[in-house]
């Protein structure tokens, strides 16, 4: 039996215009290297960056990025204020935001 996907809840608040962008996937439906990224992002101990809940960004036009990831049974929430981001997550915020819709 194949383990349940990787449920992805993505949210890009801040920016100039202030208006959040939300989306909501499976891993399952990223292409692969995205899909592993999830996967790492999910299960290993430390997050890249430092991730972890942050205030609001510091500079006004500065965007702020969350993602809730969750399998059935590991659950975890990530957020990194724009500068923050680690070079190896850049692609799937990228993607992820080029998903997301207002809101």
């Amino acid at each position: 039996m194949a383990p349940p996907p990787i449920r992805i809840r993505f949210r890009r608040s801040g920016g100039f215009a202030g208006i959040p962008l939300t989306a909501a996937t499976t891993a399952d439906q990223l292409a692969g290297d995205h899909a592993a990224q999830v996967q790492r992002l999910l299960t290993e101990a430390e997050a890249p960056g430092g991730a972890h809940l942050v205030p609001a960004a510091a500079g006004a036009d500065m965007f702020r990025y969350e993602l809730d990831l969750d399998d059935g049974q590991r659950h975890r929430t990530l957020a990194w204020n724009e500068t923050q981001v680690p070079p190896e997550v850049r692609p799937l915020l990228g993607t992820l935001t080029s998903l997301a819709r207002p809101g």
